[in-house]
């Protein structure tokens, strides 16, 4: 008796279980389609700038299924916007492997790895895009971003010309072109790269990196009236982010002696970042340079003797709060 009630359940278990098996199976279906509606709203979000509302919906994506090779992806774009590099970089690998390996995203992940300082994996990531499709013209310019931050110049420049031979009109590449020439003392041909950019589009004159680039590259070419005008637009115009750029700006108008400029894109570096060496340092280098021009400015309006009293300040300049236009003493 027992053993035909053993068999009876064994059959019934057994045709149960195919349904067990889809019944699990659509369940994973459905979460993974939800996934992937909550992956489009967030990218959706991403695009528009609502960074937080981006990163709620790709974590819900994330809750519904892991399967989801966007969500990961969108996730790590977020996350690294936010400062996470190291969660972001997890999320980007898994993007990666969930695709299939797709050459996109091998490129936002080799970008992360140069990012921190991971020449090698970055390497590695565009030869392997390169190795499938070398028509790749991102693949090409990681690859040039890595000898270039080597400074190994002729190779970047190499990998940059491939990538222009690709895609002709590519500023990304054009700018790493503009800017090694100008770096290895051929600002001539820097310039004729920004103007060929310019005759392709006009607009690209106003972007914060064009007017960099320009403004460093008339100051090598001693040319200090339009490298002064290029730099301060520069400096008004530099998202808060790329304090690094803002920082570059201050040390060439430090050069050329464009102080009042250079103390005002000064008080432009966020807080958060005014501690830095390199910015501290051009803090003291400006404050030393206003104290030698008022010492001799003193000097030159006071006659005799009097030219070894206490220096005044020059109304105007030295009084200039970082970030402020100077006022005049009246």
């Amino acid at each position: 008796m027992l053993g035909r009630v053993a068999m009876l359940f064994s059959i019934i278990a057994l045709a149960l279980f195919p349904g067990c098996r889809m019944f699990v199976s659509n369940a994973r279906n459905q979460s993974l389609l939800t996934a992937r509606q909550l992956s489009l709203r967030g990218t959706d979000a991403m695009q528009r700038g609502r960074g937080q509302d981006a990163e709620l919906l790709f974590s819900q994506a994330l809750a519904n299924s892991s399967d989801d090779e966007r969500a990961h992806w969108g996730y790590a774009k977020v996350l690294w916007q936010s400062g996470d590099k190291r969660k972001a970089l997890e999320h980007m690998n898994e993007a990666f492997r969930l695709s299939g390996q797709n050459p996109d995203y091998a490129i936002t992940l080799g970008e992360m790895h140069l990012d921190q300082n991971q020449y090698d994996a970055a390497k590695a990531l565009s030869l392997d895009v390169l190795s499938v499709n070398r028509n790749h013209a991102n693949a090409w310019a990681l690859l040039g971003d890595v000898h270039r931050t080597q400074k190994d110049w002729p190779s970047a420049l190499e990998c940059y010309h491939h990538a222009l031979l690709v895609r002709s009109d590519f500023p990304k590449a054009q700018y790493a072109i503009a800017d090694i020439y100008r770096k290895t003392g051929k600002p001539e041909r820097a310039l004729a790269t920004l103007d060929h950019m310019v005759d392709l589009h006009a607009a690209v004159s106003e972007e914060s990196e064009h007017l960099l680039l320009r403004g460093l590259t008339f100051a090598d070419l001693e040319r200090p009236e339009e490298a002064k005008e290029l730099l301060a637009r520069c400096s008004e115009r530099l998202p808060i982010e790329q304090w690094s750029q803002q920082v570059q700006v201050i040390e060439a108008q430090a050069r050329l002696a464009d102080l009042v400029q250079a103390r005002m894109a000064m008080g432009r570096i966020p807080p958060e970042h005014a501690s830095k060496p390199e910015v501290q340092r051009l803090k003291n280098r400006l404050d030393s340079d206003f104290i030698r021009l008022a010492k001799t400015e003193s000097a030159k309006s006071l006659p005799g003797d009097k030219n070894l009293e206490a220096p005044e300040l020059i109304p105007g300049v030295y009084l200039a709060e970082p970030g402020k236009l100077p006022t005049l003493a009246r």
